[in-house]
């Protein structure tokens, strides 16, 4: 049985435009894998009074409620005098916190000031979610109907405390909630559109389903709501969508490709013009990459690619940075000067400017070298500077995948 929230996002400068928001996001997705639904979301200013009865309205319509924001020790964080007030508390300073406060700062070679000691001020009775992101705790304050959960709004300190002691929190006192039963697939090398022209033959058998498409950058993700034959119809997708899904749980793709490096006991290089360094950036993301990354190149120039990676000044005169033949030039270079079992490359044109009618914007060259030999494959990405390099790593990692899965070792 799902567990209903509602979500309260606290801060003058989401309201302002002037800061963007992504615990929302997190939240939602992470309480609905434990079988917890948000049902809405509201912003509130840093405004005591007007943040007192935001939550007090919500807690009458929906009986859990979790903030994010205002628990700072600065004068516009409200929210621990504001949840003391909504529950008739009071706050009142927590030595055995204040402790811990005092260690933090010692070892980060900082003395605990009067301002930051508030941070140790709570709601009496409140319960302490350990933040081992930041100084200021998460709160649970709880009577006979109503349970109001305040985390902080620094998203590190969001993601960690909900890991690490919220949803603990929730096995202990909504025993009721649980593991969603929604399937998730994360795919990649289509579209949403293509994506659901393809599922519909299947999801059409089934009379109670729901299901959500989720674009990224590069790649669409399925969530699907279905009660009955959940097994079957992940079977069904699995055998229809084939290498095309990359993980069935909230992985990044990098993670994914990195798993398939480690399990066959190989390693990977990188050379990158157009992408500058956002590729290396992404497979470094993962913790435990030093298993199987050895490095990389950021060859932006000619001379760079010349020098570095040892591609001919013959090869780049004849036919132009952006092409296949310097594309796999690079990744042979790479795997050359690491000695790494695989190496990838790109080159293209980001934009805004330097396109022309033969090679526009967009236009991305993915080299990969293996002990097999090179290929280079093209592609025309559409968008801004941004979108396109970040199309460009998502499909230098999928050229990578697809190659490890076809491959027997």
């Amino acid at each position: 049985m799902a567990i209903n929230t509602e979500l309260i996002v606290i801060g003058d400068e989401l309201l302002s435009g002037s800061v963007q928001d992504v615990n929302v996001s997190f939240l939602a997705q992470r309480l609905k894998s434990y079988g917890i639904k948000v049902l809405r979301v509201t912003f509130a200013p840093d405004q005591p009074v007007r943040l007192q009865e935001t939550i007090t309205i919500t807690l009458k319509r929906t009986p859990l409620v979790i903030t994010c924001g205002g628990l700072g020790p600065t004068s516009d964080d409200h929210t621990r005098s504001v949840a003391a007030a909504v529950f008739n508390s009071k706050l009142k300073r927590d030595e055995r916190y204040l402790k811990i406060l005092k260690r933090r700062y010692t070892r980060l070679g900082r003395k605990l000031s009067g301002m930051g000691a508030t941070q140790a001020d709570v709601p009496e009775g409140a319960k302490l979610l350990m933040n081992p992101e930041g100084a200021a705790p998460g709160l649970v304050l709880a009577d006979e109907a109503r349970t109001l959960i305040c985390l902080p709004g620094v998203p590190r300190e969001v993601r960690a405390i909900v890991e690490d002691s919220l949803l603990t929190w929730f096995e202990e006192n909504y025993p009721q909630s649980g593991v969603s039963q929604d399937i998730f697939l994360r795919t990649v090398g289509t579209v949403e559109t293509e994506l659901s022209e393809r599922i519909q033959p299947v999801i059409s058998k089934y009379s109670r389903i729901k299901v959500s498409y989720l674009p990224q950058k590069g790649a669409v993700d399925l969530n699907i709501e279905v009660s009955e034959d959940r097994e079957v119809l992940l079977r069904e997708l699995c055998e229809l969508l084939g290498t095309d899904i990359y993980a069935q749980e909230r992985k990044d793709l990098s993670e994914v490709v990195g798993e398939l490096l480690r399990k066959r006991g190989e390693s990977l290089s990188v050379a990158e013009s157009c992408s500058g360094g956002l590729l290396a950036s992404r497979i470094v993301d993962i913790a435990g990459s030093s298993d199987y990354f050895l490095g990389g190149v950021v060859a932006y120039s000619n001379q760079a690619k010349k020098d570095f990676l040892g591609v001919s000044g013959n090869i780049l005169t004849k036919h132009g940075v952006v092409s296949e033949e310097v594309a796999r030039g690079m990744a042979e270079g790479t795997l050359k000067r690491f000695g790494s079992a695989y190496a990838l490359s790109t080159t293209g044109i980001a934009g805004p400017g330097g396109g022309t009618s033969e090679k526009p914007v967009g236009l991305v060259y993915i080299g990969l070298a293996t002990p097999d030999g090179s290929e280079s494959h093209r592609f025309v990405f559409p968008g801004r500077r941004a979108y396109i390099r970040e199309r460009t790593v998502v499909t230098a990692l999928d050229i990578l995948r697809r190659h490890l899965l076809s491959k027997v070792k």
